[in-house]
């Protein structure tokens, strides 16, 4: 793993020893910045913050007005009269709290022994005073990373009625916009059915045709040209598919394409336009969310014979799923807490969350 800046191995070492020199290597932007920051849920959403229950989203889009300039006036001072109109959202916040609590006992075996054996740490004699220490960076960290998980697992796999406590709160995304395509009219416009998701098992599921990911993306690009185009001057527009769908279909271009279009394979090839970081159908970039295949799997457990779903893929820009929340700082933050009596740090971490389909008419759905 790349780390945050070079330094002396052998400093590192000789710091393992004594928990005073760890602290000022800084283990904590060295080891866990790359855990911190690439997964960030934040990064790949526009958080609106300030939210209240059942306010509306504030967010509207405006017709042209093709008529607002209607004829040169040539009567003096004589004014035309003109109109202008616009579309605001219906749609109103409705977050849901989420909140947990997790205990660390400071001299749990369980939680400290790896950790102590890996970085052979002293003991401390007050750890009340000594939250910069490299073991309550650790839980920090690793606490920060599951907030992370979580809020796209809230937001893209929960469900309300959820027989199972942890998986229920907000209804996610997909629900919301398959909810949208009720109407018979919507979803000829704006779905795409993955036929490979129906399989009675996962082996079935899991084998995509060559060119699944071309036909699929193509049928989402074309309901959008044919419906929605107004959808091609939206900044940011993008696919996000799960990984299976898009790697079935970068093959396809590297076995269709590459070998045929650009080069032979004599030619000592060092790069191409068909690869991971240059994947996109008609100049539409496309996007794999790991997480979500990670937690189609995860949903579904060791144990499971079928999935739920698991190729997807949304054709629409960033602003068109809204996530709120009522505190950005309580959407990202956490409380510390360590009690003298039991010798127990607490972390708690509150927020509420919820999110949107802006307007029911600005995505195309394959799932």
């Amino acid at each position: 793993m790349a780390l945050a800046y070079d330094f002396n191995i052998q400093d590192l070492i000789d710091a393992s020893c004594d928990l005073a020199q760890a602290r000022e290597l800084n283990i904590n932007n060295m080891i866990f910045q790359e855990t911190v920051e690439t997964s960030d849920f934040a990064q790949k959403h526009y958080i609106q913050t300030g939210i209240e229950h059942n306010t509306p989203i504030i967010a509207w889009e405006q017709p042209k007005n093709w008529g607002f300039l209607k004829k040169s006036s040539d009567t003096g001072c004589s004014w035309n009269s003109c109109t202008l109109s616009s579309e605001p959202t219906k749609k109103v916040w409705s977050p849901h709290n989420y909140d947990c609590s997790l205990e660390f006992c400071w001299n749990d075996a369980q939680i400290t022994k790896n950790f102590r054996a890996f970085w052979m740490l002293k003991c401390q004699s007050d750890p009340e005073t000594e939250f910069d220490s490299a073991f309550y960076q650790f839980v920090v960290d690793q606490t920060m990373k599951a907030v992370n998980d979580s809020q796209w697992r809230i937001t893209y796999f929960d469900y309300k009625d959820n027989t199972n406590t942890d998986f229920a709160g907000i209804d996610n995304i997909f629900l919301k916009l398959l909810g949208i395509l009720t109407d018979p009219v919507l979803a000829a416009q704006q779905r795409v059915t993955i036929t490979e998701n129906a399989g009675a098992d996962i082996a079935a599921q899991m084998t995509l045709p060559a060119d699944a990911g071309y036909k699929y993306f193509k049928q989402m690009y074309s309901l959008m040209l044919t419906n929605r185009p107004f959808m091609m001057t939206k900044p940011g527009l993008k696919i996000r598919a799960t990984q299976e769908l898009a790697l079935n279909y970068l093959n396809w271009l590297q076995e269709n394409k590459e070998i045929n279009c650009c080069f032979s394979p004599t030619d000592g090839v060092t790069g191409s336009k068909y690869s991971l970081e240059n994947l996109n159908y008609m100049g539409v970039p496309i996007q794999i969310e790991h997480e979500w295949t990670e937690l189609i799997k995860f949903i579904a457990g060791p144990t499971a014979t079928v999935y739920d779903k698991p190729h997807r893929a949304l054709l629409t820009y960033d602003t068109e799923i809204s996530v709120g929340t009522c505190d950005m700082n309580a959407f990202k933050q956490m409380k510390r807490i360590y009690d003298p009596v039991t010798e127990k740090l607490h972390i708690r971490v509150k927020t509420n969350i919820d999110v949107q389909a802006t307007f029911d008419k600005n995505f195309i759905i394959a799932i």
